[in-house]
């Protein structure tokens, strides 16, 4: 752990802390909740990132006068404090934001990512001068490892045009850092490969002085470091990633460039389009049959491009849309799925509605209708922060609880997924804070009413009550 990272367990500690320096990052967290746990890696990395910095962590519900006093409604929550106020927050589990914030406001001790990288000339001269000190010292196997060491290097950031060097794979990253920059880099349709350094500690601790950046992940380009997950963070918001990888590539992704603009026009040649093998008429494949079926079971006109005619566009749709295997169906250029995505929504009766939507066709509704709609669809509908699984506030999870000792059945909606649900609510029904419970469309209460009721046992009565007065 982190020397500047402490658990909190008091108010009067609390106090202590913040009052003896002048910025500090506070984590509010809960036991129950999952997102705190990933967050919490990430809180971690970040307090190693800036040491001269207090780095303090809270649980919300048994510290509450201090979660109160710093407006914390939902964890994870995060503010940056300086002379004990509040300079800045994150609500939620955004690492990407949470890393921005901490690096804007302690900038001092995150000067490295906030740099542009020496040039290789420079880099070569440093560790050139390392080797002869090493020589000098005795040291001639060392330095032999060194070189051994760097010649390895060399190798991997030219192994391909775009290397990414993160913690996991981008299948299964293994920090929120990794996660972000595997995300923009795929939304801003860059081919990149990668090496998980948690697989090498001797790769992941020389190219930090090989690229002179000290953590993770690194994005390289033609072997040159373009940035860590701040400064590609930077890029994607601001749109110019894909433009800043192209340019540090140069005229070699031209012929990719190319390939790219095909599988646009071939994207947009129809609303409906299927990459099969063979043709609907004749399919050469049974998974490639079976999405032709769904299709026209429910009437959905489509075109379609039969991949074996041409490798070229066979290979480049599996990097274009990160999807290794075919048939492949889009609507209006975006990826629906595969084969098991294809059938599952038709077993359940959603393609058509799903193939709609995304082409715009189905009506969209005003939050009023939305919400009638829910409560008509859902005897007892409870409106709550996160899911049953995973609450996202201590009211939210005490409900949970109180109606599952009921044994009756509910279904949930998370309003922090849909503001104009959220709001919605609030203006219907003038009841300004959540959860709230909704039985045969009436409001019953919020956490206080529900679990007074659950204590007095008339929670499961109420319920039925309600339930028969609207059969």
């Amino acid at each position: 752990m982190a020397h500047n990272l402490k658990t909190i367990q008091s108010d009067a500690e609390f106090r202590k802390e913040t009052a003896a320096t002048q910025f500090a990052a506070v984590h509010f967290w809960a036991p129950w909740c999952e997102p705190c746990k990933h967050m919490d890696i990430v809180f971690e990395e970040l307090a190693k990132e800036h040491p001269v910095t207090q780095f303090l962590r809270v649980e919300a519900e048994e510290l509450s006068d201090i979660s109160e006093e710093y407006g914390v409604t939902a964890v994870p929550f995060f503010a940056i404090l300086k002379d004990g106020k509040v300079v800045d927050q994150v609500e939620g589990a955004d690492a990407a934001s949470l890393t921005q914030k901490v690096s804007k406001h302690f900038g001092a001790g995150a000067s490295v990512r906030g740099s542009i990288a020496p040039p290789a000339s420079s880099r070569m001269a440093s560790n050139g001068t390392a080797s002869t000190s090493a020589a000098t010292n005795g040291t001639a196997g060392k330095n032999t490892s060194h070189k051994a060491l760097e010649t390895r290097l060399d190798k991997l950031v030219h192994s391909a045009p775009v290397m990414l060097f993160m913690k996991g794979s981008p299948a299964e990253p293994r920090c929120g850092f990794s996660a972000k920059v595997v995300e923009a880099l795929q939304q801003a349709g860059v081919d990149f490969k990668h090496f998980d350094i948690l697989s090498d500690d001797a790769v992941r601790q020389g190219l930090k002085g090989f690229t002179q950046w000290p953590t993770y992940p690194q994005l390289l380009v033609n072997g040159e470091l373009l940035g860590g997950c701040d400064i590609v963070m930077e890029m994607q918001q601001d749109g110019s990633l894909k433009t800043a990888v192209q340019e540090a590539l140069g005229s070699d992704q031209d012929d990719k460039s190319a390939l790219q603009q095909r599988l646009k026009q071939l994207l947009d040649s129809s609303p409906v389009m299927l990459f099969m093998k063979g043709n609907p008429d004749a399919p050469r494949c049974g998974f490639s049959q079976k999405v032709v079926s769904a299709l026209r079971s429910i009437k959905v006109p489509f075109n379609s491009f039969d991949i074996l005619t041409d490798e070229e566009v066979r290979q480049g749709l599996k990097e274009y849309s990160q999807w290794p295997t075919y048939p492949q169906l889009y609507v209006k250029g975006e990826l629906l799925g595969g084969c098991d995505v294809i059938l599952e929504m038709q077993q359940d009766g959603e393609l058509k509605q799903s193939i709609e939507e995304a082409l715009g066709e189905s009506e969209p509704q005003g939050v009023e209708q939305r919400i009638h709609k829910l409560l008509k669809d859902n005897p007892v509908m409870l409106f709550m922060k996160g899911t049953p699984e995973e609450p996202r506030c201590g009211f939210s999870q005490r409900v949970v609880a109180a109606l599952k000792a009921t044994q009756e059945p509910f279904n949930t909606f998370d309003i922090l997924t849909d503001e104009d649900v959220r709001q919605g609510l609030k203006k219907m029904f003038e009841w300004p804070t959540f959860p709230q419970l909704y039985v045969s469309g009436e409001l019953v209460g919020g956490c206080d009413i529900i679990t007074e009721m659950a204590s007095s046992g008339d929670l499961q009565e109420t319920i039925e009550e309600m339930k028969n007065r609207m059969l």
